[in-house]
């Protein structure tokens, strides 16, 4: 059965905008998970000023919109494996420095064979937990996130120890915050996380989103990955 973009658990539709102002106001707590990471990636990665950002996993796209109208100056390229997911993202969220593929980042190639490239800045968020051979996909991320470039990263890593059999049928595993942390590390040189005060543009979290009330667990998520570990050519 295909799956309805409207309706499914898999792909969030923005209903009320792309400001996460109006789910904190409405105590939406899917919209605000799915639009603050957005909304402070946007910022983390406009300071950087990036020549190729990559929304990797983009769903209905309305992040890699909001990355395009942040960086109007920058390439924006949303990816993801669903042809649906895809076409709803060209109908409801088009730029003209945004465009939508469909791809995959464990082989990092496009539906006709090409490769993905590199970026200046690429986002996977809660992507990898879909994966089986997300290990695959961890190395992609690392050898095609520029040497100077960022990763800007979150994974469901709540619980005190890892989940090999989640719950949620459409995740393969949910980390530990320790054993994600141990896992980044082996791909990124730098991890920049909440938990130790490193993350930038923190005060997004402790300002807006998590301000007075807690609305998103930042253990460990969302992280800025830099100096990607590359064992290219070797």
């Amino acid at each position: 059965m295909l799956k309805n973009l409207r309706t499914t658990t898999e792909f969030f539709v923005p209903g009320s905008g792309l400001d996460v102002a109006a789910y904190i106001l409405a105590g939406h707590k899917q919209g605000i998970h799915h639009l603050g990471r957005y909304q402070w990636a946007s910022g983390v990665i406009r300071r950087r000023s990036p020549r190729r950002i990559l929304d990797v996993a983009c769903g209905a796209g309305y992040g890699a919109k909001m990355y395009a109208d942040a960086c109007p100056g920058s390439e924006v390229i949303g990816v993801d494996y669903d042809k649906r997911a895809v076409k709803w993202a060209r109908e409801h969220y088009a730029a003209p420095n945004l465009s939508y593929r469909v791809g995959d980042m464990v082989t990092w190639s496009y539906d006709d064979g090409s490769p993905m490239q590199e970026f200046d800045a690429v986002s996977s968020f809660d992507t990898i937990e879909h994966l089986l051979h997300r290990e695959i996909a961890l190395i992609q991320l690392a050898e095609h996130v520029a040497v100077d470039g960022v990763l800007l990263f979150s994974t469901p890593c709540g619980h005190g120890v890892t989940r090999l059999n989640p719950e949620w049928e459409h995740h393969k595993i949910e980390y530990s915050h320790v054993d994600l942390r141990n896992l980044m590390q082996r791909f990124f040189g730098t991890i920049l996380a909440p938990d130790d005060g490193t993350l930038p543009d923190l005060s997004f979290w402790t300002d807006v989103i998590n301000a007075g009330t807690p609305r998103y667990l930042n253990r460990f998520n969302p992280i800025a990955c830099l100096d990607p570990i590359r064992k290219r050519g070797r």
